[in-house]
């Protein structure tokens, strides 16, 4: 009698248990495995590419999908975005908005054109709203500016180390410094870090601390990821310690 009164029980154990670990198959996802929809926009979908390789390799496990961001971000579950953009909190307070990288907005002019510097309020008033072009709106500016036919143009520092020169414009453009209390300061990685660079631009990630996957990708990005960064045309937070062997 008693056996009899004990199969259901363990027959609706062994249902739980089978149902708990087919959850658990179709969602394991831990700070390094699962699956991440990571939305980019300008340059930093191609960062998104790059980190999302370099995690995967170092964590098989999990899956980093970049996806180009259209219009404004607005984040779900499973997902985080890499944006150059600050976004506005959301309305319970509950995202993360973390500086991971830095850029900067530098000109580009003809190798022919006089003009050697530049300050912030002429280029304010040349590129209204200082929006820089970028992907294939950037490969026909950067023709333009080489040609002679337009004066100058203004990009992304992560797009000019990037990006492919059109062969036409190879050798014929040069980016020229920003003026600073009279000094010209070109946008290199310590100028950029130190804020002597003055237009510089932040790389944000956005996610749901409560998602693990995205959780363990940000931890990924503000240590590891730095090194990424700088071989991808942005600068790290901070500079990278080196460490030199000697035989």
């Amino acid at each position: 009698m008693h056996n009899l009164l004990l199969k259901p029980f363990f027959i609706s154990l062994f249902l739980i248990a089978a149902l708990s670990s087919c959850r658990r198959g179709e969602d394991p996802e831990t700070p390094i495995s699962g699956k991440l929809t990571l939305i980019a926009d300008g340059a930093g979908i191609h960062a998104a590419r790059i980190q999302g390789e370099v995690f995967s390799r170092y964590y098989p496990d999990a899956f980093i999908q970049p996806v180009p961001a259209e219009g404004s971000v607005q984040l779900r579950r499973g997902q985080a975005a890499l944006i150059s953009r600050k976004p506005q909190q959301d309305s319970l307070a509950v995202l993360r908005i973390e500086p991971v990288a830095y850029d900067a907005l530098v000109v580009l002019v003809g190798i022919r054109n006089p003009v050697s510097a530049m300050t912030v309020t002429e280029v304010s008033s040349i590129f209204q709203g200082l929006r820089p072009f970028a992907g294939e709106a950037l490969a026909e500016q950067v023709r333009l500016v080489s040609s002679g036919r337009q004066m100058a143009t203004l990009v992304l520092r992560s797009e000019y180390v990037e990006s492919a020169l059109p062969d036409e414009a190879e050798g014929r453009v040069k980016l020229i410094p920003i003026l600073k209390q009279g000094k010209g300061v070109f946008p290199d990685p310590e100028q950029i870090m130190n804020g002597s660079y003055p237009l510089v631009t932040t790389l944000y990630y956005v996610y749901y601390p409560g998602d693990g996957l995205a959780a363990g990708f940000g931890a990924w990005l503000t240590d590891r990821g730095q090194s990424v960064f700088a071989r991808s045309g942005f600068v790290p937070l901070s500079e990278q310690s080196r460490t030199i062997i000697l035989n």
